[in-house]
């Protein structure tokens, strides 16, 4: 084996068996020539080109001039002392002895292809899902049903003589005797009886309510005041029920508890004992009836009706602003209709002096025209004067929630008196 140009050789020479093998030294380098003799054979190492020889340094004497190692004492051995120290790097050389004979080979890398296992994974991820597809039932669409919101139920109250709130807070009255629709609707029907009393010269108060309709099978629940000259009575399709505390069914679709309970609308009526009917009907209707002497209060609760409704309580629309008196009229009539009436029969309507008086002075004529005009329209042909002239009243002062302050200033000093009004 030669070194190279400048640097260090070795020359072997083995001589035996094997043969020779020589190692030269690079040009310019060092050489080493060592020579072995047995069995095997020697090893020669000699300096390279314009190097520095140092046959036979190992065994013994020194270098020529210009030797690598100068003059040597002693037999040398190799010796680790350290990288960047030393002028020796181990080899490792392998020799052919034949094949068969040796235990070693070279032996060429095998490049593994995953390709036919890649393949045959892909093949399975398919199966599976195919497998997965075919099991799976469809999705299917489920459509949501849009509900609206329950509506929202509210109150309509009536006291006095008769002051309302509608259930849109408007604030009619009705002044004039008669029979009026508080509820009309296709199912549900509640009429009040409005009569005057001698404490409001005439003006008309709650004397009597009555539910029927449809939605409670027809039935028909009648309460009146607590005086039997007002009627004094609770009547279910006209029989008498609940003469003292307790509860009555209405044909299994309505339930009736008469009891002492219940928040008043009009607290100047605390001064006496309470009598209180609650009807709890279908479709989420109730009625609270307050029960006095010669008249009734009366608060009904309910969700907008399906087809609408109007009457007293309003129509239920949201708007405050058309549930005048006047309005109500043009929609429902002035009075409840031949052959609408649940009530057995109409009462007899009272025209007082002090109405009279009022209409006569209070109304300006404009206003008088076009109530008489709206009257006549509504009223049958047969109607009398007092049934015109209790139509004129409502017309003209149904927008005023205070006519009874206008009504006492009417009244003669012996009739103050009696009464105990000032």
């Amino acid at each position: 084996m030669g070194g190279m140009a400048g640097g260090m050789g070795v020359q072997t020479h083995q001589h035996g068996a094997v043969g020779h093998v020589p190692m030269g030294g690079m040009a310019g380098g060092m050489g080493v020539q060592t020579h072995q003799h047995g069995a095997v054979g020697g090893v020669s190492r000699g300096g390279g080109a314009g190097g520095c020889s140092c046959a036979g340094c190992l065994g013994g004497g020194g270098c020529v001039s210009g030797s690598c190692y100068g003059e040597q004492v002693g037999t040398g051995a190799m010796a680790v002392v350290g990288y960047g120290f030393g002028d020796w790097v181990t080899e490792t050389t392998y020799k052919f002895v034949g094949g068969g004979r040796g235990d070693l080979s070279i032996v060429t890398p095998t490049k593994r292809n995953f390709m036919p296992c890649l393949a045959l994974v892909a093949l399975l991820v398919l199966g599976v899902v195919g497998v997965l597809l075919v099991a799976t039932p469809a999705p299917t669409t489920t459509m949501k049903a849009v509900v609206d919101p329950q509506p929202q139920a509210k109150e309509c109250v009536f006291w006095g003589d008769p002051h309302v709130v509608t259930f849109d807070g408007g604030r009619p009255s009705f002044y004039g005797d008669g029979e009026y629709w508080i509820v009309r609707n296709d199912l549900v029907k509640i009429q009040g009886r409005f009569m005057g009393t001698k404490y409001t010269f005439g003006l008309a108060a709650t004397q009597k309510v009555a539910v029927g309709g449809p939605f409670i099978g027809n039935h028909v629940i009648e309460v009146e005041p607590m005086e039997k000259e007002f009627g004094g009575s609770i009547l279910v399709d006209g029989e008498p029920v609940l003469a003292q505390y307790g509860t009555y069914s209405v044909g299994g679709v309505a339930t009736l508890t008469y009891d002492g309970v219940g928040e008043l609308p009009d607290m100047a009526a605390s001064q006496w004992t309470k009598n209180i009917v609650h009807m709890y009907l279908p479709q989420g209707v109730s009625l609270t009836v307050y029960r006095w002497g010669n008249y009734l209060d009366l608060r009904i609760k309910m969700p907008p009706l399906r087809g609408g409704q109007d009457g007293s309580c309003g129509n239920f629309n949201g708007d405050p602003a058309d549930d005048t008196t006047q309005a109500i009229f043009e929609r429902v009539g002035v009075r409840v209709g031949q052959g609408e009436m649940l009530f057995k029969n109409r009462a007899t309507i009272v025209f007082t002096p002090e109405m009279e008086d009022m209409l006569r002075t209070n109304c300006p004529a404009q206003d008088l025209l076009a109530s008489r005009e709206h009257c006549q329209k509504e009223l049958p042909q047969e109607a009398s004067t007092i049934q015109m002239n209790s139509c004129l009243f409502d017309w003209c002062f149904g927008m005023n929630e205070h006519a009874l302050r206008t009504a006492k200033t009417y009244a003669t000093p012996e009739e103050r008196v009696a009464l105990g009004v000032e």
